[in-house]
């Protein structure tokens, strides 16, 4: 019995040592790995933070730099780094951008070193990371879309919240008669005003009608994308959201202060805003606030489970002179438990499985992802980059009043044959 204690021990002590060993050069000078991600909520950025001091007082001898950039300066930022100058791990949504770095020869293949963890966390948000049996990052962060929504002025107007398009059209008519434009949003950066479109398209034509028109199985003028276009004119028209949308900006808190403010009664957002609202307004976040779904619409072929949903990941550069040193701080930051509940108390959603949310909204979002009947990746994250900005610029178009539904469709279908 002793011997095979010792022999445990002996085992134990050689894994440590050698953990540690990967962490230098055998000189006894620092490894600087690094990493880039664009959580810039005082809470998601001190967690990630964190976790990074963590990682280095268990891996001697190994500096983690961290970089934090808002979201579209981060995208831009990415694309134009060469060389030493890109970062050992990068923050990723998986899908169509990440394989563009991924075709480009730039992204690690970690499929035989993610095996260890896999089944710890979300298969779908590991999914969206894999492209030809291959993997090529970890999520750290799961993400759901809802319909957020201020339930003091839902309470002081008599109303519920609304399960179906017509409920929501009521809604609508009751906050516009008040004096209360129902739906927030900062749309110059595009995305914000894209998941309206994409909601629309999937209640219409059903959750995987972006994923048929990849296959070619339908074109991106379907008249369900018609007529989603067709419904968010209507929108605009009849004064639902803000006058110059494309002009506010979201990640600089615009459309978050309108709904804050009770300018607006309702926003659609990412599970990142509870971070946001949870810093920035937390008597709000505690008294006001409530998580719902996208309505459905009674002649579409979608329901209102069906969940615009994403991921926030890291993978590895392939330029990284320290790969194996990369590849265990992913693992790290998909799987380690403190880090991940970090991230629960800041309002993120856990990629590891079996993490629970710790507050009511936080939990609603979560919940909202395992009762999901069908989960769409953002799709200007599943499309190119180039047809994403595509994707983006006519929904923006749409807002602005610079293009019909027709058009903005054409263009999508046009751009989309020429790749």
């Amino acid at each position: 019995m002793k011997k095979l204690l010792l022999a445990g021990l002996l085992a134990l002590c050689m894994s440590i040592l050698s953990f540690a060993g990967g962490s230098n050069d055998g000189a006894g000078k620092t490894i600087t790995l690094n990493l880039w991600h664009i959580q810039t909520q005082e809470g998601s950025r001190v967690a990630i933070d964190n976790a990074a001091r963590r990682f280095e007082a268990a891996n001697p001898g190994v500096k983690v730099n961290v970089s934090v950039y808002e979201n579209d300066p981060y995208k831009t930022k990415i694309k134009t780094v060469t060389g030493d100058e890109f970062p050992d791990v990068f923050h990723s949504w998986g899908g169509g951008w990440l394989k563009s770095f991924v075709d480009a020869g730039l992204v690690q293949d970690i499929t035989n070193e993610s095996k260890a963890w896999a089944a710890k966390v979300s298969a779908d948000a590991l999914r969206f990371n894999s492209f030809d049996g291959k993997v090529y990052g970890s999520p750290y962060a799961n993400t759901s879309t809802p319909l957020y929504y201020n339930k003091s002025l839902f309470d002081k107007y008599g109303l519920k919240f609304p399960e179906t398009w017509a409920e929501l059209e009521a809604v609508c008519d009751t906050f516009i008669k008040n004096g209360i434009y129902p739906f927030a949003l900062g749309n110059r950066s595009k995305w914000p005003g894209a998941q309206h479109f994409v909601y629309l398209s999937m209640r219409l034509g059903g959750p995987d009608i972006f994923q048929r028109a990849l296959d070619k199985q339908v074109k991106f003028t379907d008249p369900a994308f018609i007529q989603a276009g067709e419904l968010l004119l209507d929108m605009v028209k009849k004064g639902w959201f803000p006058d110059g949308v494309n002009g506010i900006n979201y990640d600089t808190g615009g459309s978050r202060m309108m709904f804050y403010t009770e300018q607006c009664a309702m926003i659609v957002q990412t599970s990142g805003f509870l971070t946001s609202c949870k810093s920035e307004a937390p008597d709000f976040y505690r008294d006001k606030l409530a998580v719902g779904l996208y309505p459905a619409i009674a002649s579409g072929k979608g329901k209102n489970t069906d969940l615009l949903a994403g991921e926030n990941a890291f993978s590895v550069a392939s330029t990284s002179k320290n790969k194996e040193l990369a590849i265990k701080l992913i693992e790290f930051m998909s799987i380690d438990p403190q880090f991940q509940q970090d991230m629960v108390e800041a309002g993120r959603l856990p990629s590891l499985l079996g993490v629970k949310a710790t507050d009511i909204h936080s939990a609603a979002a979560q919940q909202q992802i395992a009762n999901a009947s069908y989960m769409q990746n953002f799709i200007d994250q599943t499309l190119s980059p180039a047809l994403g900005e595509v994707h983006k610029d006519t929904v923006q178009a749409l807002f602005g009043g610079t293009m019909t539904s027709q058009q903005a469709a054409e263009e999508m279908q046009r751009n989309f044959d020429l790749e």
